[in-house]
């Protein structure tokens, strides 16, 4: 894969959506596949995740674990 770089604005633009959509999801396998519908993958490295654009086949960033630490959605 490929690294793509992009400006630190655009960075966080990106990490503060894919971290909304984790906050709307039950799963995991949820937040994965709210992701697709915008092109955009997970992939696990470590103890952090890699986030990827699936057109271009590039990791864009890594979302550290430390950021990760909200519980996902809880509906009743």
């Amino acid at each position: 894969m490929t690294l793509l770089t992009f400006s630190a604005a655009e960075i966080a633009k990106v990490q503060n959506f894919v971290l909304g959509e984790r906050r709307k999801s039950l799963s995991e396998r949820e937040w994965h596949f709210r992701l697709r519908g915008y092109g955009y993958g997970l992939r696990e490295n470590g103890r952090n995740w890699v986030v990827t654009a699936l057109l271009e086949n590039a990791d864009l960033f890594e979302i550290d674990e430390g950021l990760l630490n909200e519980p996902m959605a809880i509906r009743s």
